[in-house]
């Protein structure tokens, strides 16, 4: 796997499924030329703990699940992680033969890469943060189906293969059961839930997340206030072919997220079937959640 393969994997993972304009194909390109293996490892690492962090977020509305009956939900969730101060700066060590010194520089949410001078008069520009601003953005569609015995399926899915670079693919899903079901005349819907996705990127990206907890919520007339305790993890696997001059290198990498844990509080608004809804979530990462759908 060459080179422009990860150059095209990064630009579109980016570009095309976050949506940031300011990471043009030749920031990216400069970029991924100058990673090596532990270099690569600490610039994209707190991006995938954001990545798996948006992917964990906007899974319910509501603890509410009816024993049986039909309910369908069509939507979109869009998530929007926060980028905290320390994820912009990771230590770095030049290749050889730079001096093999530990030295501070960008993420690929930082400012400016180091630079280092070497033998010669050589000079090495560490790669320049790709993704400004503090908050990392996602959308996804999502389908929720229920109820049997107080059960419902949820589904995440898309595709884009554009021919000419890897094929991008992300689906996921999930399982609720309702638990308040189970005492008669409680105050609050209760629901336990698992979710599960797989992201890629042609054969250079395996990325993967899953989280389980316990979600509560309590209905008015057109408002349901809900919130939820969960465990999550997320972990990305990236393998590609790094060329420097006359040298090669393969890279393979397991990159694990530094998400652990989540606490949300959200609300959501129901009107002749459209539902509205957003949440804020606390963890090792903060997200912001907003969805809109239709459902019955």
């Amino acid at each position: 796997m060459k080179l422009v393969c990860c150059k095209a994997m990064f630009l579109l993972v980016i570009v095309a499924i976050l949506g940031i304009p300011q990471a043009s194909r030749g920031q990216v390109d400069s970029a991924i030329e100058q990673l090596t293996g532990d270099n690569t490892k600490g610039y994209l690492q707190p991006f995938i703990t954001a990545f798996g962090n948006n992917l964990n977020a906007g899974w319910y509305r509501s603890a509410a699940i009816s024993k049986v009956g039909l309910h369908i939900y069509v939507g979109l969730s869009s998530m929007f992680s926060f980028i905290p101060d320390e994820d912009q700066v990771f230590s770095g060590i030049p290749p050889s033969p730079f001096p093999q010194t530990q030295v501070e520089t960008a993420t690929v949410f930082g400012d400016k890469g180091a630079r280092i001078q070497g033998p010669g008069g050589l000079n090495y520009f560490f790669q320049d943060g790709q993704i400004q601003g503090d908050v990392v953005p996602m959308a996804v569609p999502q389908v929720e189906i229920g109820a049997i015995l107080g059960t419902a399926v949820s589904m995440r899915y898309f595709a884009i293969d554009p021919g000419d670079v890897p094929s991008i693919s992300l689906w996921g899903f999930g399982v609720r059961h309702s638990l308040s079901q189970y005492v008669p005349l409680f105050p609050i819907h209760l629901a336990g839930g698992f979710f599960y996705q797989k992201f890629e990127v042609g054969d250079i990206i395996s990325a993967r997340a899953a989280t389980y907890g316990i979600q509560a919520s309590k209905s008015f007339t057109l408002l349901d206030v809900y919130g939820g305790v969960s465990l999550e993890n997320s972990q990305m696997d990236v393998d590609y072919t790094y060329e420097y001059g006359n040298e090669s290198e393969s890279v393979s990498l397991e990159l694990k997220g530094e998400d652990k844990y989540k606490i949300t509080a959200g609300v959501a608004l129901k009107l002749a079937g459209l539902i509205l809804n957003g949440d804020y979530s606390l963890g090792s990462r903060n997200v912001a959640t907003v969805g809109i759908g239709f459902g019955l």
